[in-house]
Formats: C-alpha cells, sequence, structure tokens
C-alpha cells in the first residue's frame, strides 16, 4: 500500500542528494557548530577552567553551545524541505502531471514526508557526527561515553523540531500558488517563535511582576558566588513561570526545554541525572512538538486533498 509512496520517497532522497541546498545545510551546521562552541573556549581558558565548576560543567557550556547552533539551524532544514514540497510543483506546473500517473494525493504526500524523515535525520546526524568530536578536540574537552551518548541523544530532539517546521512549512505549501510565498510564511512563523516571541513573553513578565528588587551593596560578593538573595531568587522564579508559560506554544522553546534535560545534573552533584526521570518531567515539550507535526500534517492532507489543481 506503500509501494507509490515509496517510490516518490526515493525520487525525493535522490533529488535532495543531489541538490547543492542540501549539502550547503550541512555545511553550515557544521560550521555553526564549530563556531559556536570554539567561543566557549575562551572561557575556559581564561578562567582556567574553574568558573565552570568541574568537568561537568564545562561539558555542559560544550552541549549548550549544540543545543543553540540546533536551534537555529534544524528549523530552517525542516523549512528548506517543506516550503517546495508541493507549491514547487505546482509552480512548475507539474503538480497536474504527477497526479495524472497512478499516485494518489495521499501517496504524494506520504513519500514527501518519507523523504523529509529520513533526509532530516541524515543531515542532523551526520553534521553532529563531524563538528561535535571536532569541537571537543579544538577545546581539548574531557569527554566520557556518556556524555558523548547523550550529545548523540540530541538528534531526536532536533529531529522533532525539524519536523514541526517542516510541517508548518508544507501547510504553507500546500496552500500558496508560489512557493516563494511559502517560504516566506515559513519563515515568518521561524522568525516569530525564535525571536519575537521571547521578547513578548519578557515584556509581559516584566510588566506583570514589575522590576527586578535591588541587591544590597552586601550581597554583591554572595551574588558572584551564585547565592542569590531569597527575594531576588522569588523574583526570578515567577518571572521564569511567566515567560515559560507564555513560550508554551513555542516549538523552538520545546525544544530547547526538551534538550536540557539531556544534560540535567543531579542537585549539589557533578554526576548527570538519570535520563529517564529528566525526560519524565519534559513530557509536556514532547506532546507540543507531536502535536505541531500531527495537526499541520493532517491539516495538508485535508486541503490538498480537496483543492482543485489548475495548472
Amino acid at each position: 500500500m506503500m509501494e507509490k509512496a515509496l517510490i516518490v520517497a526515493r525520487k525525493e532522497i535522490a533529488e535532495n542528494l543531489r541538490s547543492v541546498r542540501y549539502w550547503a545545510i550541512i555545511g553550515l551546521f557544521v560550521l555553526l557548530y564549530v563556531a559556536s562552541t570554539y567561543a566557549i573556549g575562551f572561557a575556559i581558558r581564561g578562567f582556567g577552567g574553574l568558573a565552570l565548576g568541574g568537568r561537568a560543567r564545562t561539558v555542559l557550556q560544550l552541549s549548550n553551545q549544540v543545543v543553540n547552533a540546533l536551534t537555529y539551524i534544524a528549523p530552517l532544514l525542516g523549512i528548506a524541505l517543506g516550503f517546495g514540497a508541493i507549491a514547487a510543483e505546482r509552480e512548475k506546473g507539474t503538480i497536474r502531471l504527477v497526479l495524472a500517473r497512478p499516485i494518489y494525493r495521499d501517496d504524494l504526500i506520504n513519500g514527501k514526508l518519507i523523504a523529509a524523515a529520513v533526509l532530516i535525520v541524515l543531515a542532523i546526524a551526520l553534521s553532529t557526527a563531524l563538528a561535535v568530536p571536532l569541537a571537543v578536540a579544538l577545546q581539548n574537552v574531557n569527554m566520557t561515553a556518556e556524555d558523548f551518548a547523550r550529545l548523540a541523544l540530541l538528534v531526536l530532539p532536533a529531529t522533532l523540531l525539524a519536523l514541526a517546521y517542516y510541517a508548518l512549512a508544507l501547510f504553507a505549501s500546500v496552500n500558496a500558488g508560489r512557493s516563494s510565498h511559502a517560504l516566506i510564511v515559513s519563515l515568518v512563523l521561524w522568525i516569530f517563535f525564535t525571536f519575537i516571541l521571547p521578547i513578548i513573553a519578557a515584556f509581559v513578565a516584566f510588566q506583570i511582576l514589575g522590576p527586578p528588587p535591588a541587591i544590597p551593596f552586601n550581597a554583591t560578593r554572595p551574588f558572584g558566588q551564585g547565592q542569590l538573595p531569597r527575594q531576588f531568587q522569588e523574583y526570578y522564579s515567577k518571572y521564569n513561570q511567566i515567560v515559560s508559560t507564555i513560550q508554551l506554544i513555542s516549538p523552538t522553546a520545546r525544544f530547547s526545554s526538551l534538550a536540557s534535560a539531556l544534560f540535567a545534573l543531579r542537585s549539589q552533584l557533578d554526576v548527570y541525572e538519570e535520563l529517564t526521570a529528566a525526560l519524565a518531567r519534559r513530557w509536556v515539550d514532547v506532546a507540543v512538538l507531536s502535536t505541531y507535526i500531527a495537526v499541520f500534517l493532517i491539516a495538508s492532507y485535508i486541503v490538498f486533498l480537496r483543492r482543485q489543481e489548475t495548472r
């Protein structure tokens, strides 16, 4: 039953593997990985590694930079694969020719989805496999097998993030007459979730709570040691709660939250928290990302099945 969808998928995969754009994205992955992780080397060398609180803290700095790189590149990968999935075929006038063959509309969507999933996993896994060891070697970071394993697991939430934006881009592509229109809509959504919504969330939190409490002069010493006054801790606890609630709808924020669970440390210890326990607290992140994928894929099916192709 999936035979025709697999034919479409093989065609899409072959075309993308021959595409300069696809390999350029992977190259951009590697460059961004290395550039962002190299930035922490100055901090590590500048403070002799002491300010970071041990080996695990140093690895956390590296993992945070990897997550930051994925936060920008994974959505763009999903958008690059999705915005022209249908709109480009419609723009070139080939959509009616494709559908005139013994291929159902759902086979076409299924094939493109399968191809996108394979290409996303390949791009993220390959770029991570190339960039992370290079960054580790450049920074001379002492990493264990568990550190590498947890970094490798970032492929899973990054794939969910890329698929969420692929689903958004596919929905825009199904509705658009031109691929450029679908690209603009997709990029606007990415910019909103990545840059604008965090600003809105911070503004709302500040309006609700007011300015943070002033830190007494004699509290500057414990502040430098990471021990904030109690009223300051309470303020930022409420502030982060408001910001997190507003950003609950953001796939980008949900990825960052889910990815951070992979590197959660036990309280007062320099060892990782058990992975299942850390991830269990982030079920909402998985649910939101999965909801984006399911809702916009279903919407794409419905619109594409009902739409009459005029060219």
